[in-house]
């Protein structure tokens, strides 16, 4: 994470994840945070910069569907969070989102949901 506001505004205020703890070395320094979802544990280092490396990030979640209609009533100007399909075996389990800062996470159901059409 390269720029704290739109860390928080994306991470806490709209997918609700929570905050563990912030460490900084000085108070000018980057912040580098862990937060949570569930058991999902993810650190946000804002010691990176635009060129670094993205991620690809697998969060399970139960309830994906109640989740992605969770995320879509806040109405955020973030594109609609949609449960889908990937294995194409006729269960939507996954909701997949990128960051502010291109890293792509994965929310995954183990169980099957179905989208109502």
């Amino acid at each position: 994470m390269y720029d704290e506001a739109k860390a928080t505004a994306f991470y806490l205020a709209y997918l609700g994840f929570e905050i563990d703890w912030e460490s900084r070395f000085s108070p000018t320094s980057p912040l580098y945070m862990q937060i949570h979802l569930g058991d999902a544990i993810l650190h946000l280092n804002g010691h990176a910069k635009e060129d670094a490396p993205i991620s690809e990030v697998n969060i399970p979640v139960l309830g994906l569907q109640e989740y992605c209609d969770y995320l879509n009533a806040k109405g955020a100007d973030y594109p609609e969070a949609v449960a889908v399909d990937p294995r194409y075996q006729g269960r939507n389990t996954d909701l997949n989102l990128w960051d502010p800062f291109g890293n792509y996470l994965v929310f995954c159901s183990q169980t099957t949901e179905v989208r109502d059409k």
